[in-house]
């Protein structure tokens, strides 16, 4: 190998080892607003909805969080959520097969200034400009580069332990946050024969989850996810899922049926 190809070599390698640190973080000195952003946690950005509506992010704030949902199963649809430890929060974009780009356990940095916050049914969640109706839109694929960093993959973050006692009144601060309960079975195994009913029948199904003292929450599975036709468990055991709200009604998002493990006997 001649001199000049070696020192190629070299510089090649100091280039994409540059290249890959600029995943870690956005980097100041490839985006002017960079340098005057506030960086807030989801937290923060979630007392500043205010409770129902929606409301333009009009200052330079950027969140950051951790992919804890994508669209792998279809379970979730269009959207991604993330979350930096303090809280969670649904970004609405506007493609398939988000996990591709966005898997579980992704970092994400948002630069927010132009996108809105809004409810759906009293769940927070992050977006585009409103619809006629008040509804946020996804985020639209050609302006991603706009709003999104990916930075590096992170260890998983793990599950908030809950019991349904704890969380059959809904609970603001856990809303899309990553749960697990345990000592769980399904309430009537004769009826729940499916995660969900067939999409001609309905978009969605809840089937109601039971603990050994007769609380009671709904797991909620769509019909167009992966998931539909799967047979729930007949036993008892723990599951690990996303916990939403349709209103002030709690429920339970699965992001893969391995989350749902009940091989021990059931509550008499």
């Amino acid at each position: 190998m001649s001199r000049f190809s070696f020192l190629f070599t070299v510089l090649c390698t100091l280039h994409i080892a540059c290249v890959q640190e600029k995943w870690d973080r956005p980097n100041p000195k490839n985006d002017r607003d960079l340098n005057f952003a506030i960086y807030k946690t989801i937290a923060e950005l979630r007392s500043s909805m205010g409770s129902s509506g929606y409301r333009e992010i009009k200052d330079n704030i950027i969140i950051s969080g951790e992919v804890i949902a994508d669209d792998r199963t279809g379970n979730f649809f269009r959207q991604i959520i993330i979350d930096d430890g303090t809280a969670a929060i649904p970004v609405l974009l506007d493609a398939n097969n988000l996990y591709n780009d966005f898997p579980i356990g992704r970092k994400i940095y948002l630069r927010c200034k132009g996108l809105y916050t809004s409810f759906y049914y009293k769940l927070p969640q992050l977006g585009y400009i409103p619809n006629q109706n008040g509804l946020l839109t996804a985020i639209p694929y050609h302006l991603w580069d706009n709003y999104i960093v990916a930075a590096e993959m992170q260890q998983a973050i793990n599950a908030i332990e809950v019991s349904i006692a704890d969380v059959k009144i809904a609970k603001p601060e856990l809303y899309n946050r990553l749960v697990r309960m345990i000592d769980i079975q399904i309430l009537d195994t004769n009826k729940a024969t499916q995660f969900a009913l067939p999409a001609n029948i309905s978009s969605a199904t809840n089937i109601q989850l039971m603990d050994c003292d007769s609380h009671i929450i709904a797991l909620r599975t769509s019909a167009y996810s992966s998931l539909q036709a799967l047979r729930p468990p007949k036993g008892r055991g723990k599951i690990t899922a996303i916990y939403t709200v349709f209103n002030n009604t709690p429920q339970l998002v699965l992001r893969d049926t391995s989350e749902i493990q009940m091989r021990s006997p059931r509550c008499l």
